[in-house]
């Protein structure tokens, strides 16, 4: 029995070696080296046949070998092999009969890098570290903007308030034809220009905006510009549109627009009551690409009617607007090379929110419930305006960009709280301005770079909350009915920021950077909390005087920065040291405090480059922060009807140490793009944020307290288009864990917070006529309170959520579009009734060629869901809203193309 096992053994092992040698005989192998010998890593082998078809496709290994297989019914007369490798002549060889081991010697290309192109459409070509799309290759006949043609790029994706991330990289600014029109606030971009202007997209990894320092210092930035077919037009461009519906809706937009290589304008005038936000067209999503904040905060409003948000719905869903807004930005390039640049917006709005919340708080024994019934009237009113004069030369640098912005909001809202009924009214006032210059010249006869840069700014932002009705008597009024609350906050801000940095660029293997700063900072906070008493008179709180509070931080830095940069990899190590003096005063409280500080936050970076397309990276950062002027006022200040800050403890100290590595893969011949990241953060401080709760107040203290945080996510997307179906699909996966604390009612709750989200995409065209594009995005979410002593309870929580949007397009004409759009929302969480909702959109278009007008009917949530209901469980707290949002909608829109 043996005996025979052992023969069937030897047989099969017999046919499996004739199998493999058979198998072997059907592969291409070789190796390819330069002109001295030394392999060459990385080069493409793609296999053809005789009409050009790719058949197979693989990159030569570190020792310069490949190995292709033939497909079992190629016929050798009929194929040849193409090698491909940035800096090396391309090779073309035609194979010969019964030869399966082709070895090559490649030539050198004067070159730096060679174009990577593909044949068929769609069309993607790498020429370094930019990567170039064919805008006709992805659009299609119902695109109107360049926006629509970019969220189906392979690589690309655009988050829901319009940001670009490339690979899963925020881009750090849109160019139109290489020049920053937009100064980051690139939504109008994309949203007015039409895809029939640009030619191609390219985005650029490592950009380098500043001529001077091209090719000399390094840098991560991922930056968009759209390339113009006609550089030279003189023609004015844009649309005109007007639209009106039921219930009482309205839009209208005119949009003017020229682009050429001495003059770009982007004007926009738009108006709508239709739930369209054109906050959009403003917004910062890119960073300005010539702005330094020099590392300074502007404080944030301390004052709001409430603690409840906006629902998690596309905002036109819940968005009851009137908004107008005038969007100016407009560049001119002159001779020697100087470009005058300003951008203004200017928006006025007047919106309502209506909902019905509940929080519920489980303590130790205790559980405390806090109910709301608020309807809120917004007024807001903003103008940003900047002026910016740029010279970008090989031999020097130049920049001065001058900002003014006013931000206002008036608004009201009527609030049933606990049974508690009153109005209140919220004046904001927000004014800036901030000068920003850059100058940075090449040093004579040498390759060496001075950079001079200064950054000043004044800022406030004055707020009044006014409530009339007498809350919370005995916390607030020693115990005495009273008849209404103004508090009053304000924290006028300066800050300045010079420095000057000596760049030491030579042929020895280490890149040298030498910096010094000085930062100043100078602030003051005054808040002051009146009772309004039945007789009308104005009192102040007797818990306390308010806050009249100084502070002044001024920093010394010195930096020095070391890079290596090499053809394989970068590295770069950064020790900025710095001599930090803040010192803060208040009479009342007898506080006068001054913290000298020794601080050293060093940074590494290290990117090895694998190939002409692939590349890791590893970042580490260690940042010892402190507190600024929020976290050490002690006079009571009331946030909203039911929250009062305050602070008992030292100036806040909080040591961060930071570690991400990163994969970055690219296949742009295939067209697939894969990224993946880890990061860990550690976070140690010296305070804790308290929270003291009863029936109808809280009271958040920040306190002295030893307090570690950490929290560790993996992320990784995936892209690639499918040539077969026409369709661009994407995964992105988020995992994360998170473990933090909470101080409430002086017990101290330790929390674990497990997250997973996946993202979906799918962009398609089928049988011509058809499109689909599906979006399914699905968020897990598992909390629990870790088990310590004292607590005689523990607490967890697991909930999911899907969110699903579908989108059908037909075209049954060449000029008539039909899109069928499905949003569906389930949420689950234990003990808790699932939510579940499903809108249904329709848009029909029609093109009217000889009038170069579009005719649009678009219908939206034809459920007529007119409340929309949420909830959040966390380990100790769950919330349930229900907001009010827009029923069914029709607008019939015209628009009419210049």
């Amino acid at each position: 029995m043996r005996l025979c096992t052992l023969k069937l053994t030897l047989i099969l092992l017999l046919c499996f070696s004739i199998k493999l040698v058979s198998a072997q005989t059907r592969q291409i192998t070789g190796t390819l080296k330069d002109a001295e010998g030394k392999p060459v890593p990385s080069a493409s082998v793609v296999l053809k046949n005789n009409k050009g078809f790719f058949l197979s496709f693989v990159y030569s290994d570190i020792k310069g070998e490949y190995r292709i297989s033939l497909p079992d019914s190629a016929s050798i007369a009929n194929l040849f092999l193409e090698v491909n490798c940035f800096g090396y002549k391309k090779i073309h060889q035609v194979f010969i009969s019964d030869k399966f081991i082709y070895n090559f010697v490649l030539e050198t290309q004067i070159f730096d890098l060679k174009e990577v192109e593909v044949k068929a459409k769609p069309r993607i070509i790498a020429i370094g570290d930019t990567l170039s799309y064919d805008v006709a290759s992805f659009s299609r006949p119902d695109d109107r903007s360049i926006g629509d043609v970019i969220r189906r790029l392979p690589g690309i994706s655009v988050a829901k308030n319009g940001q670009i991330s490339y690979n899963g990289k925020p881009i750090s600014n849109l160019f139109i034809h290489g020049d920053d029109l937009m100064d980051g606030r690139y939504g109008l971009a994309t949203t007015a220009i039409n895809k029939d202007m640009i030619k191609r997209i390219d985005v650029m990894q490592n950009f380098q905006p500043v001529k001077v320092l091209k090719d000399k210092v390094f840098t991560e930035d991922v930056a968009m510009n759209l390339v113009l077919k006609d550089e030279h037009s003189i023609k004015l461009a844009g649309q005109a549109m007007l639209g009106a519906g039921l219930p009482k809706q309205y839009d209208g937009a005119l949009n003017a627009m020229l682009f050429n290589k001495e003059i770009k304008m982007l004007n926009s005038l738009k108006a709508n009551n239709s739930g369209i936000d054109l906050k959009n067209d403003f917004a910062q999503l890119g960073m300005p690409t010539l702005s330094n904040d020099a590392g300074n905060s502007r404080p944030s409003n301390m004052l709001n009617f409430g603690t409840v948000g906006n629902p998690d719905l596309p905002r036109m869903n819940y968005y009851l607007n009137n908004s107008q807004l005038l969007n100016t930005n407009n560049l001119l390039n002159l001779s020697n090379s100087l470009q005058i640049k300003s951008n203004v917006q200017v928006f006025f709005d007047q919106n309502n929110l209506n909902y019905a919340n509940k929080l519920s708080t489980y303590l130790n024994g205790d559980t405390i419930n806090y109910n709301e019934l608020q309807g809120v009237n917004n007024k807001p009113f903003a103008i940003n305006t900047s002026l910016s004069a740029t010279v970008n030369k090989n031999t020097y640098f130049l920049t001065n960009k001058l900002s003014l912005n006013f931000d206002k909001n008036n608004a009201n809202s009527f609030l049933n709280f606990n049974n508690q009924y009153f109005e209140q009214r919220l004046k904001e006032h927000k004014m800036s301005f901030i000068n920003d210059f850059s100058y940075i010249p090449a040093m004579k006869n040498s390759k060496n770079v001075l950079d001079l840069r200064w950054y000043i700014s004044s800022f406030n932002n004055p707020q009044q909350l006014t409530i009339d009705t007498g809350l919370n008597a005995i916390q607030l009024n020693q115990g005495m009915p009273y008849a209404g609350i103004i508090q009053d906050v304000a924290i006028p801000t300066f800050l300045n920021n010079m420095s000057v940095a000596y760049k030491i660029f030579n042929d020895r293997l280490i890149q040298q950077n030498y910096l010094i700063s000085v930062n100043n900072e100078r602030q003051e906070l005054n808040s002051k909390l009146n009772l309004i008493q039945l007789n009308h008179d104005a009192l102040p709180y007797s818990g306390d005087v308010g806050n009249a509070l100084t502070w002044q931080r001024d920093r010394l830095t010195a930096n020095a920065t070391y890079t290596i940069q090499k053809k394989g990899f970068n590295a770069s190590f950064a020790l900025p040291v710095t001599a930090q003096f803040i010192r803060y005063k208040q009479s009342f409280y007898e506080l006068n405090e001054r913290s000298n500080d020794l601080l050293i936050n060093p940074n590494a970076n290290l990117r090895v480059n694998l190939n002409a397309e692939d590349y890791i990276s590893l970042n580490y950062q260690f940042a010892n922060n402190f507190g600024g002027i929020n976290t050490i006022y002690n006079g009571a200040v009331l946030a909203n009807y039911r929250t009062i800050l305050a602070n008992q403890a030292e100036l806040r100290e909080i040591k961060v140490a930071n570690l991400t590595s990163m994969y970055h893969f690219r296949r742009s011949i295939i067209m697939l793009f894969f990224g993946a990241q880890i990061d860990y953060k550690k976070a140690t401080s010296n305070t804790i944020v308290a929270s003291e709760l009863s029936d109808n107040i809280q009271r958040i203290v920040l306190r002295q307290f030893l307090n570690d945080q950490s929290t560790l996510n993996f992320n990784f997307n995936i892209s690639k288009y499918v040539f077969a179906i026409h369709t661009t699909a994407s995964l992105n996966t988020s995992i994360g864990k998170s473990n933090y604390n909470q101080l409430i009612n002086n017990k101290l709750y330790p929390f674990t917070n497990k997250a997973l989200t996946l993202v979906g995409k799918l962009e398609s065209k089928l049988f011509g006529k058809l499109t689909l594009s599906y979006t399914g995005q699905g968020f897990w979410n598992y909390s629990k309170q870790k088990t310590q002593e004292g607590i005689d309870f523990n607490l967890s929580n697991r909930s999911k959520r899907l969110d699903q949007a579908l989108n059908v397009g037909y075209s049954p004409l060449n000029d008539l579009f039909i899109n069928l759009t499905a949003k569906h929302i389930y949420g689950q969480q234990a003990n808790i009734s699932p939510i579940n909702y499903t809108f249904l959109d329709i848009n029909t278009r029609y093109k009217i060629k000889r009038w170069r007008t579009d005719v649009e009917l678009n219908v939206s949530n034809l459920a007529n869901i007119n409340n929309y209901e949420v909830f959040s469980l966390t380990a100790n707290q769950f919330f349930v809203s229900n907001y009010k949002i827009r029923g069914r909608m029709a607008i019939l829109r015209a628009t009419f193309n210049l």
